[in-house]
């Protein structure tokens, strides 16, 4: 089998994800055997990976402004809410599941605490997980 891209060079090495062949520059091009489009596509599922949080806090920070949600200071209660969603992902890391057993009630003041709960660390968590999306994001801009 000849390298894909490079019909004359035998290929040493196969794409992990297309299983395409490589010749042996083609192969170190990058950290793992992985052919350009396939890099690609996997750098944008990274960059959408790590946009999505900014999206789903700009919406729920929005909301959190509109609704006001804890009184007349609309800054702070839509900063609350937009802490839910850090908070969440923080505590879904070490209790993802509830218990299926419970009554509708348990698990409406289960989820009503989780809530208040994620809230509480989203407060501190949020800011931290942003900047490291943002890091995440600028370092696979700048690799293109």
């Amino acid at each position: 089998m000849n390298c894909y891209y490079h019909s004359t060079r035998p290929a040493v090495a196969q794409c992990v994800d297309c299983h395409k062949g490589l010749c042996r520059a083609c192969a170190h091009k990058y950290t793992i055997p992985i052919c350009d489009e396939c890099n690609n596509k996997r750098r944008g599922d990274n960059l959408a990976h790590y946009i999505k949080p900014f999206i789903i806090c700009i919406i729920l920070f929005v909301i959190g402004y509109n609704i006001e949600i804890l009184g007349p200071d609309h800054g702070f209660g839509a900063y609350m809410l937009m802490c839910a969603y850090g908070g969440w992902k923080a505590i879904n890391q070490f209790a993802p599941m509830i218990f299926v057993w419970f009554t509708l009630e348990a698990v409406f003041w289960h989820y009503l605490i989780k809530l208040a709960i994620s809230m509480f660390l989203g407060f501190f968590i949020t800011p931290v997980y942003l900047v490291y999306c943002l890091y995440k994001i600028v370092r696979l801009i700048i690799k293109r």
